[in-house]
């Protein structure tokens, strides 16, 4: 099975400047299900606070988008760890399992 790119994902720069947006981290998460489900996961700081962002979609099927907002990096990081956590454990309930594909992250500043 040939792997699926989000364009939007591809798109989208750790280090770009000119917006009033600033992407911290991301992940991209596939997985070996028969219609190869990805999740994409990303947490933004913005001018009020930090953005947990999911996209998660499969081959043939429309992409659904969640946001979680957290004022303080704290709570932003540890949103993020746990949601990352909870797809990668390989114990966990849902019979897909994911693994990571792709993983960039900045430091805050």
């Amino acid at each position: 099975m040939s792997r699926l790119i989000n364009p939007d994902f591809r798109q989208m720069s750790l280090f770009s400047e000119d917006r009033d947006e600033k992407i911290l981290m991301r992940v991209r998460l596939e997985s070996n299900s028969v219609l190869g489900a990805w999740y994409e996961l990303s947490l933004v700081a913005t001018k009020i606070g930090f953005l947990i962002e999911k996209h998660s979609g499969a081959h043939g099927r429309g992409r659904q988008l969640e946001t979680w907002f957290r004022r303080d990096i704290v709570g932003a990081e540890k949103k993020y760890s746990r949601i990352l956590a909870d797809k990668v454990n390989p114990k966990r309930k849902s019979p897909r399992k994911y693994y990571v594909v792709f993983r960039e992250a900045k430091m805050f500043q």
